[in-house]
């Protein structure tokens, strides 16, 4: 009775924290959904371009993401010590490394898009890589926004704020969903003296759709930092001078962190490229299948960023074992609800994959994938991405990159070039290798979660 009063317990405390994040998550996967549909519909030279520059993308976002696990982290730790002074210095000095290495990053995409593209997908075919290059272009541009947005996510979430981020994202995400679909398709209005007609923009639509809408969201998010709450403030003298001490603190979590994810999303670029070289109904039929999935791991995401600021709080307030507690409960509740959501989508899958394509053979194989995933998500993902997000929480993250790092490029890059390519499973291949990847991943995290040594970490100690 005490252990069914205990998950009670903690079920109401990560209810408070996660709710709005699991919101904020549900519209960001339903609108990138939506944004996939419209661009679906332009044909799968449009959908599998869009695939091409994302793999790019996810790569350049890790290294945001490295620097917003940083921040999320120190400003966690020093919330549950009560330290809101030294959260706000943190919270500026990782706002100054994002802005100063996100343009940086820009400016280099900008100068070498072309030759990348070319560089990494020189097997496809010509109008699949004309749309790539037309996305490139202008995407490109959104890349400092982003950044800006995923740190400034991090450290309100670090602080203890997680409506903000939800309503900003919310916001945001209609923004890109209204502004991708009237200027990938247009607008042709005629209501007696109301006339409006605006042009159809095809695949660059698509591009400046989600590139304006990250601007006004990472406008909207700078408002509350810059203009102070009762979680955190942005100060201009915290944010003007350079603090050594505090960006080593930061950099300390976030190169590990950074590592791992360009590791991670390396990998997964040059999975990308061994689907290139299936054709494009096995590129589109990928694309389909990682939007649907986006579906199934809106409440796992949440629970990852949920343990990494929960873990990081219980740290920073010396409470070790309620931190183990309450990442093991996180697991658990994400394993739980991934189910929930597979036993629904599994007899609605025809239906969903048809809202994207319309090609028999994409539709297919789109179909053999998602029925793989809906088995294996339930099982493998949680433990495989909840407890790595915990344990950074803790600031082990050197852990976590020596684990992903190996499991990444043994599991997934050899096993999807055996089961892919060699074996000619195809774009099924690829999968399969990514639940080898996650049963590797699990594996490892699980043993270190029964030990202590990761509970030792604190990095603002």
């Amino acid at each position: 009775m005490s252990r069914i009063s205990e998950y009670s317990d903690m079920g109401r405390s990560v209810t408070r924290l996660v709710l709005p994040v699991l919101i904020e998550q549900f519209f960001i996967v339903i609108m990138g959904v939506v944004n996939t549909m419209l661009a679906s519909n332009l044909g799968p030279e449009s959908i599998s371009a869009i695939g091409m520059v994302d793999s790019i993308s996810f790569i350049i976002i890790s290294v945001f993401g490295a620097l917003a696990v940083g921040g999320t982290v120190v400003v966690a730790q020093y919330t549950g010590r009560g330290e809101r002074l030294l959260a706000n210095k943190a919270a500026a000095q990782a706002l100054l490394s994002c802005l100063a290495i996100s343009l940086a990053i820009t400016a280099l995409i900008f100068i070498y898009q072309e030759p990348l593209l070319q560089m990494l997908y020189s097997e496809a075919e010509p109008d699949v890589m004309n749309n790539a290059l037309a996305f490139m272009r202008i995407n490109l541009w959104s890349y400092l926004p982003l950044a800006l947005l995923s740190v400034a996510f991090g450290i309100l979430r670090g602080a203890g704020d997680t409506r903000t981020p939800m309503i900003v994202s919310i916001l945001m995400n209609l923004l890109n969903v209204i502004l991708s679909y009237t200027l990938i398709y247009g607008i042709s209005l005629n209501w007696g003296i109301l006339r409006l007609n605006t042009p159809a923009f095809g695949i660059d639509g698509a591009a400046a759709g989600i590139s304006l809408a990250r601007l006004v969201g990472a406008i909207l998010i700078l408002i509350p930092l810059l203009g102070g709450s009762k979680d955190i403030q942005i100060l201009r003298s915290d944010f003007l001078s350079y603090d050594s001490l505090m960006q080593k603190r930061i950099f300390s979590l976030g190169i590990p962190a950074g590592a791992e994810q360009l590791m991670f999303n390396g990998g997964k670029l040059i999975l990308q490229t061994f689907i290139v070289g299936l054709g494009t109904a096995s590129m589109a039929a990928n694309a389909v299948t990682n939007s649907v999935n986006g579906l199934i791991l809106i409440p796992g995401n949440a629970l990852v960023i949920a343990a990494t600021t929960l873990t990081g709080q219980l740290i920073g307030k010396g409470q070790p074992k309620e931190a183990k507690k309450h990442l093991k409960f996180l697991v658990l509740a994400a394993s739980a609800a991934m189910l929930v959501l597979s036993l629904i989508i599994l007899p609605l899958l025809k239906l969903i994959i048809g809202l994207y394509t319309k090609d028999p053979d994409t539709a297919k194989l789109a179909y053999i994938v998602l029925v793989s995933s809906l088995i294996a998500q339930p099982l493998l993902w949680s433990a495989s991405f909840v407890m790595p997000g915990g344990l950074r929480g803790a600031g082990d993250v050197s852990f976590t990159m020596i684990v992903s790092i190996i499991s990444m490029w043994v599991m997934r890059i050899v096993l999807g070039y055996v089961f892919a390519i060699l074996l000619q499973i195809g774009i099924l291949g690829i999968w399969l290798s990514m639940y080898a990847d996650w049963l590797f991943r699990s594996t490892f995290f699980a043993l270190r979660i029964r030990g202590k040594k990761w509970l030792k970490k604190s990095v603002i100690d």
